[in-house]
């Protein structure tokens, strides 16, 4: 059995590309893999008719001119059309078969039961393979750990492939990416971009940290602000200071809420995450009076906040600091020391 180096991104690349008008292979000899639409195998195909059977790839590039990419192109078809079915062999087609069985194994693997049962109830009857994906695409963990135990998969089906070709394969993986800033200081950062432009806006009259955030929580899922606001408040920019901090949650896989109270201590609902909010737009916007307040999402049949969190929650910010829980020392480090708080 001989030995080949394969790029695993590249291979992997390929596998997600295939389809009815892009087909993928790999070059048993080099494992260079090859990416072919049909379009680019029509321009062949019209160059070799042009210039007749005998032509070099060299006057078929040549006749072709264009850009570096598309003369690339050109000649990962040619290289295909030359080896097909013996040097080059297309990457074979998932079964679905096995990948039932995959999304299977994998549920068996959650520990979170609220998770697993979910996902155990999307695999029955027809239409398991949409349901799974919107189950996972709601998680955080479970998803990361998905796409894990699918690359795994792949990649053990594949060795088995390449060993029916008497081919031991290496799979040359990509170098491991620059370490990222820890997910907490990454969502305290987004928090303190985000006090520092509330503080400035006319009605907001308090701003503090809810959540787990709060928390020495290793992996929060979102960040949680309170705001307090007066009722003739304009929620415009609060609004779109709540969307830029999702932005930045988002960076990480993360999520945001931006819980909104008035000054009598009650929970109002939410600042609107929709750049565009007025009546009608979104079938599914879920506030209960879409427009009355313009950016107010007052998702209350679904969303409520405890009357005890709203009037003593665990980190008032502004306009001045209360701390009602041990803070966390990132919390400490990354957000109370970096803001004066008690500055407008």
């Amino acid at each position: 059995m001989r030995k080949l180096k394969v790029s695993w991104l590249d291979f992997e690349t390929a596998c997600d590309m295939r389809g009815n008008e892009i087909k993928s292979y790999v070059d048993l000899e080099t494992g260079k893999v090859l990416v072919v639409m049909d379009e680019i195998r029509e321009q062949l195909e019209e160059l070799w008719d042009k210039a007749g059977a005998d032509a070099s790839l060299d006057d078929l590039l040549f006749q072709a001119g264009g850009a570096e990419w598309e003369k690339q192109a050109l000649r990962d078809a040619w290289l295909v059309e030359q080896g097909s079915g013996q040097r080059v062999v297309s990457l074979p087609e998932p079964e679905p078969h096995e990948d039932f069985r995959d999304l299977e194994d994998f549920v068996a693997t959650v520990q979170d039961p609220k998770v697993r049962a979910e996902l155990e109830h999307a695999l029955e009857g027809r239409g398991a393979f949409r349901r799974f994906r919107d189950v996972i695409h709601g998680t955080f963990r479970e998803r990361q750990q998905w796409f894990k135990f699918k690359q795994q998969r792949l990649r053990e089906r594949m060795t088995r492939w390449f060993a029916s070709y008497d081919i031991e394969v290496e799979w040359v993986l990509p170098p491991p990416p620059p370490p990222e800033t820890p997910v907490r200081e990454h969502l305290l950062e987004g928090v303190l971009k985000f006090v520092r432009v509330a503080t400035q806006l006319p009605g907001v009259k308090r701003i503090a940290l809810v959540g787990s955030l709060t928390r020495d929580e290793p992996e929060p899922k979102d960040v949680d602000l309170l705001v307090t606001v007066a009722d003739d408040m304009d929620l415009t920019p609060l609004a779109s200071a709540g969307r830029k901090l999702g932005g930045h949650a988002q960076q990480r896989n993360r999520g945001s809420d931006v819980f909104l109270a008035n000054e009598r201590g009650e929970y109002i609902g939410r600042a609107c995450p929709w750049r565009e909010c007025a009546p009608g737009i979104r079938v599914r916007c879920d506030a209960l009076n879409c427009g009355r307040r313009h950016y107010l999402h007052d998702d209350l049949r679904s969303v409520r906040l405890d009357a005890k969190l709203v009037a003593e929650p665990p980190i008032e910010l502004w306009p001045e600091l209360r701390v009602r829980v041990q803070v966390p020392s990132d919390v400490s480090a990354h957000l109370l020391a970096k803001f004066d708080l008690n500055r407008r």
